[in-house]
């Protein structure tokens, strides 16, 4: 009975808040995130698997609303070629529950994107939703979870049609 009197009692403190709000209007934070995506080719060209490396600088305009300006990387090999694709952008989201532990969020993104290989160079837009969820790891720390649909126009939209990402990272808050 005592055992799991203590067992319930230390799952209750995993679940319990830490700090009255998550996220808050005026805080500015700075994120990294990383992992794997999955582009589809257009018609006729291969699909591409990448790792997928992110940082961007964020601040909350409203308790919910979230600008950020980012950064991305991403890196892979198609056939024996190397393809290295560079982009800066914007990132746009709006955080449900903004005073839980918990944040879930949807939001979009657009970047401009450089991609260079052995077989040729190009640039275009790299675009689309993407909805993410955060933890409170505790006042000036979170982790989170984040899903990317990627739409891909220009020079780059000519290899890749579109495709997936998931992606985990921590938030740093300056509050």
């Amino acid at each position: 009975m005592k055992r799991g009197l203590v067992v319930l009692s230390v799952v209750g403190l995993v679940f319990a808040g830490v700090a009255t709000a998550s996220v808050q209007q005026g805080d500015t934070e700075l994120d990294f995130l990383g992992g794997w995506m999955s582009q589809n080719g257009e018609t006729g060209g291969a699909d591409i698997d990448a790792l997928f490396v992110s940082a961007a600088l964020g601040y909350f305009f409203t308790d919910n609303i979230q600008g950020q300006v980012a950064a991305m990387g991403a890196w892979t090999e198609v056939g024996n070629t190397d393809v290295d694709a560079y982009g800066i952008g914007v990132r746009g989201k709006y955080h449900f529950m903004p005073t839980n532990q918990w944040v879930p969020y949807v939001g979009g993104q657009l970047m401009w994107v450089d991609v260079d290989s052995d077989g040729g160079d190009g640039d275009g837009t790299l675009w689309g939703p993407l909805v993410g969820l955060r933890y409170e790891l505790n006042a000036n720390n979170d982790f989170f979870a984040e899903y990317q649909y990627h739409m891909w126009e220009g020079d780059a939209g000519d290899a890749i049609d579109d495709g997936h990402g998931l992606f985990f990272g921590l938030v740093h808050q300056f509050k």
